[in-house]
């Protein structure tokens, strides 16, 4: 029951990291009843993992995957439970995935790659 009850976690907020990824993503070509298209989550992710490869930092698989779910959206909380790792696990893999990178923050993360 409690590991259904943390699948059903997991599941509401990728959907919601999903939803913000979504709408930060959209471009502004729109339908003439205006509205925006996005990338699908998993072209998102996709995206940003390559771009952040494609800096040859020598960032490890793990911190990519975390690095790509920030840019997304999604919460240190959110990350754990999606690569089904502990919250502390997100927090090292961040932290050396920025001292990687030569940044110290998100906000600065969010610049280096959009």
């Amino acid at each position: 029951m409690e590991q259904s009850l943390s699948s059903s976690i997991a599941k509401e907020v990728w959907r919601l990291a999903v939803q913000v990824a979504m709408d930060s993503l959209a471009s502004d070509t729109g339908d003439s009843d205006g509205r925006r298209h996005a990338l699908p989550p998993d072209m998102a992710l996709q995206m940003f993992r390559r771009r952040l490869a494609a800096l040859e930092c020598g960032m490890t698989p793990r911190e990519l995957d975390v690095c790509a779910r920030t840019l997304i959206g999604m919460t240190a909380e959110g990350i754990a439970l999606d690569l089904n790792v502990k919250k502390s696990s997100v927090s090292t893999y961040r932290k050396r995935a920025y001292a990687r990178l030569g940044i110290s923050s998100q906000s600065q993360l969010y610049r280096l790659l959009m």
